[in-house]
């Protein structure tokens, strides 16, 4: 199995950098891909990664549709 291929909730905020009220803001309102196991939240860190891509992506794309909104006006 690969090392750290799961992150529990202090390493997913050490490595994306975020508070951990934060991580646990985005767990509740279901934004942010984990699983429960125990009392305690898992990350697979393939997923992490796939959902930062996304939200990069997301993101990218309406700032350049906004930027055109803008240009267009």
């Amino acid at each position: 199995m690969e090392k750290d291929k799961f992150l529990t909730t202090d390493e997913l905020c050490q490595y994306l950098k975020l508070p951990k009220p934060t991580l646990y803001w985005l767990l509740g309102k279901g934004q942010i891909p984990g699983a429960k196991v125990g009392r305690q939240w898992r990350f697979n860190k393939d997923s992490i990664d796939k959902w930062m891509e996304e939200k990069e992506k997301y993101y990218t794309e309406r700032n350049s549709r906004m930027e055109s909104d803008v240009a267009q006006e």
